[in-house]
């Protein structure tokens, strides 16, 4: 029954993955998107790391992916924005890529011989044990995204502030609004 869910939950992942990338519509991305991220907490469960499951709900499908649709909404794209459709050739060159892609992964996943993973730690996907191997074993690198994702939030405050600060240009062929005649 565990290997059924696997399938499921993974064929899930490579759907909601592919819709991802192929919508043209960013909310229907944003939704595809959802799927993916529900499916590989899915496969996370499966896993035995419970902990690790519920962080991809909470902060990926939770806090990203709100953070992603409210980005969406703000910018009210409009259909002519988002350009025409892609000439076939290059969807047929995508398609072959995904395809090629694919078929090499499949060919070394198939290749390997698998074993039943069992944790080999009693606390195996715990929340101290995650916390505990985090802040020991991979403190600097912890420490290192830290600063990467302060740096681009405050690019991103610096990058907003002048957008704002810039003035708008005046109306084209209105009146001046000074209310004198000619």
């Amino acid at each position: 029954m565990r290997d059924a869910f696997f399938v499921m939950f993974s064929f899930l992942a490579i759907l909601g993955g592919f819709l991802t990338v192929s919508r043209r519509s960013p909310m229907y991305s944003a939704l595809s998107l959802m799927i993916f991220f529900g499916a590989v907490s899915g496969v996370m469960m499966i896993l035995s790391a419970p902990f690790l499951a519920l962080m991809q709900l909470m902060v990926y499908a939770g806090a990203i992916l709100v953070l992603f649709l409210f980005v969406i909404m703000l910018l009210a794209l409009r259909e002519e924005d988002s350009g025409g459709e892609r000439p076939w050739p290059l969807q047929l060159l995508a398609g072959i890529g995904c395809a090629v892609l694919f078929g090499l992964i499949a060919a070394a996943v198939l290749r390997r011989e698998f074993v039943a993973w069992q944790p080999d730690k009693p606390g195996f996907g715990s929340p101290e044990e995650v916390g505990r191997t985090m802040f020991a074993d991979f403190v600097l690198p912890f420490e290192v995204v830290s600063v990467l994702i302060l740096a681009a939030t405050m690019g991103a405050v610096v990058l907003a502030k002048k957008h704002l600060d810039k003035p708008e240009p005046p109306a084209q062929g209105g009146s001046t609004g000074t209310g004198g005649g000619h």
